[in-house]
């Protein structure tokens, strides 16, 4: 198989498990209370309400890095777009059906194409691939997540399955 369609096919897969797990965790959290989603329960971003709009938030500008090939200039992390959770949850839906979409329908090649641009932090240039970028989607959703799912299980609830093969939307 080559590497842009196994880029494309894992990109696909990653898609539906941030789908599956993103359903289960709403799922969970509308059975909480609007005090128990704003509680500051020692969270990166305090509550479960701001954490769960700071991984939409993020997801948003790397989808937007994706499109465009550069950082997006007004981005900022701390930021909250979302003081409801009814509307996060509608809006975490509607972009979770056009990740799966994005990646689908991405030209060939795209995924391979390379990025190119200078790290501060580093202090060097960098040269990586559009899909790095979207493993670090996925890897900064799992990271937030797995804190929400920590605060469920501080407050009695099983979050269940985790595991990419237990995925009931998997291609696979």
């Amino acid at each position: 198989m080559a590497s842009d369609d196994l880029a494309r096919k894992m990109a696909i897969e990653m898609a539906r498990y941030n789908r599956w797990q993103n359903e289960t965790l709403y799922g969970h959290c509308a059975t909480l209370g609007e005090e128990a989603l704003l509680r500051d329960e020692g969270l990166f971003f305090c509550s479960i309400l701001a954490t769960l709009d700071h991984i939409l938030h993020v997801d948003r500008a790397l989808v937007r890095y994706l499109h465009e090939g550069r950082p997006p200039e007004d981005f900022d992390p701390n930021q909250r777009v979302h003081e409801d959770f009814a509307a996060l949850r509608a809006a975490r839906e509607s972009f979770d059906a056009g990740l799966e979409a994005l990646f689908r329908d991405a030209p060939s090649g795209w995924l391979a194409e390379e990025f190119r641009f200078h790290s501060d932090r580093l202090g060097r240039e960098r040269r990586l691939p559009r899909h790095f970028f979207v493993i670090q989607l996925f890897n900064h959703q799992t990271h937030h997540r797995s804190q929400v799912t920590s605060a469920l299980h501080r407050l009695g609830i099983d979050y269940g399955a985790t595991d990419l093969p237990m995925n009931p939307l998997s291609q696979f």
